[in-house]
């Protein structure tokens, strides 16, 4: 058995004659537009061949060389290439009439690598670059990378087994070995198109070091999940949905604006004088200028009502509406809140919990802010799992234990989100974390209070703690909050032109 490469229009391209021309062909989609005239015959049948299954590339070639000799055939290659730098055709290496693997581009930019000359040695080492990952769509195993403008498909199971042999330094003999049920070539045509992709790392004679090292390329630098979370959190690198889509209307209600209220004692938080704030308020120049991270906290603990005015600027709910809502699945009439802090969309699914540590007026445990009435829930004691969140937060900002007076929590009720947004959802949950934190750390500042946001978090601890299922609402972000050392009178004037102290294990 041989191996053959076929090409087709990629998902979603289609071509058709151009106007009235007998001999043009437009090719159109994702965006792009190639024009390709003027042009024989057989050239206009073999593009309009190409969709939706294609066609075997040398056979299509014989047949363009056939109907109209050397200049159509070189005219068929210029097309093809064309076609191709504008990532609108995939490549599928078949075996027998049996599909193997497939190199399909995610944008409209050229995709391939310059590999058209790559031939698999027996001297050289191959590997998996170790950003590419697998994973499932549909019933077929997918290989993508964040460096990689085209994804690759595995149509044959023991393709992937060639896969899998790369995850160490392996020849080609080798790769040979472990699939030796794929029809003759194949091995080598998976090779190909991982190179063509940019996944693929090639070592002449094994000379290179097994250590990984940072050299020259700035990708080393990233770590394979931020590189990652970028890369599909913007547009430009991939093909999958993007933005305001709306993709789970119709399939499911959009949740609510505000969690539902848990069960436990509420405790009703004072509301301060809006007036009063906004006349006795530090100018904001003064406040941003002083604003710091503040790991001492006073010795007398923070106080309930100063607490609440905090969440008050901060975090509760200062207005409601419904909208009606334009979908693909039609109509949606849903809520929606106003907070003090921006939110894309409107759709504001951040929550605030405090875990208590020492606080006037408020017994240690876990509370959960309700912003539309101001007030606090109390949900658990100090359990095992509450204390550790506190030890936890001690921790990141290296400080004792029991120095910690209020912990907040900021969750995230990502089907919020989700039912709106495609592929920018968790990066524009991140973004609302840090709106929040500059909020909190402005508030704090301009109420005379020390604060300090933390660097990670225990999401599943939480989880625990709270007894929330962390796929409906998980935690994203920590923040201290105490009463400050010295009150602001006695603190340096020159302190705000000086470096803020950096955080020791945040």
């Amino acid at each position: 058995m041989t191996t053959t490469t076929w090409i087709a229009l990629r998902e979603g391209v289609a071509a058709a004659r151009s106007g009235g021309e007998v001999y043009g062909v437009l090719v159109e989609g994702h965006g792009v537009r190639v024009s390709i005239r003027p042009a024989g015959a057989a050239i206009v049948d073999a593009i309009l061949g190409l969709a939706p299954r294609g066609g075997d590339e040398e056979r299509l070639a014989e047949a363009v060389l056939e109907a109209g000799g050397p200049e159509a055939l070189a005219s068929w290659y210029y097309a093809v290439e064309r076609l191709e730098r504008r990532g609108l055709l995939a490549r599928t290496l078949v075996a027998d009439g049996r599909p193997i693997a497939s190199f399909v581009p995610m944008t409209t930019t050229l995709a391939r690598t310059a590999a058209d000359a790559f031939r698999p040695a027996t001297e050289r080492r191959y590997r998996l670059s170790r950003f590419a990952f697998l994973r499932r769509e549909g019933e077929i195993l997918v290989i993508e990378s964040p460096r990689s403008t085209a994804r690759i498909l595995l149509h044959d199971p023991v393709a992937a087994v060639v896969v899998a042999g790369l995850a160490a330094w392996s020849s080609r003999n080798e790769l040979l070995i472990l699939a030796s049920t794929l029809p003759c070539g194949a091995s080598d045509g998976v090779l190909k198109l991982l190179d063509e992709a940019g996944m693929l790392e090639a070592d002449e004679g094994g000379s290179r070091a097994e250590d990984d090292r940072i050299d020259d390329d700035p990708a080393e630098w990233w770590e394979f999940h931020d590189l990652l979370f970028h890369a599909r959190s913007r547009r430009g690198r991939c093909d999958h949905p993007f933005g305001a889509t709306y993709r789970l209307a119709g399939r499911a209600a959009m949740p609510p604006p505000v969690r539902e209220i848990p069960t436990g004692e509420s405790i009703r938080l004072p509301r301060p004088d809006p007036d009063r704030l906004g006349r006795e308020d530090p100018p904001l120049f003064r406040v941003v200028e002083d604003r710091r991270s503040q790991r001492t906290f006073g010795g007398r603990p923070i106080a309930l009502d100063q607490f609440g005015e905090f969440l008050y600027r901060v975090a509760r709910v200062r207005g409601e509406q419904a909208v009606t809502l334009e979908t693909p699945a039609g109509p949606v009439r849903t809520e929606f809140v106003a907070r003090p802090y921006p939110s894309g969309g409107a759709l504001y699914e951040l929550e605030f919990y405090a875990v208590v540590g020492a606080c006037e007026g408020l017994g240690p445990g876990l509370y959960f802010y309700e912003p539309r009435g101001h007030s606090l829930v109390a949900l658990r004691g100090l359990t095992d799992e509450v204390e550790g969140l506190l030890r936890d937060a001690a921790g990141s900002a290296a400080v004792p234990r029991e120095t910690i007076q209020v912990l907040l929590i900021v969750t995230t009720r990502f089907p919020r989100l989700a039912w709106k947004y495609s592929a920018m959802a968790y990066a524009l949950v991140l973004k609302h974390v840090g709106v929040v934190y500059h909020n909190m750390y402005l508030a704090a500042t301009a109420m005379g209070l020390a604060p300090c946001a933390l660097g990670g978090g225990d999401s599943d601890l939480f989880a625990r703690a709270s007894g929330i299922d962390i796929h409906t609402e998980t935690s994203v972000g920590e923040f201290l909050l105490g009463s400050t050392a010295q009150p602001p009178a006695a603190r340096d004037p020159g302190h705000a032109n000086s470096p803020e102290e950096p955080p020791r294990n945040s």
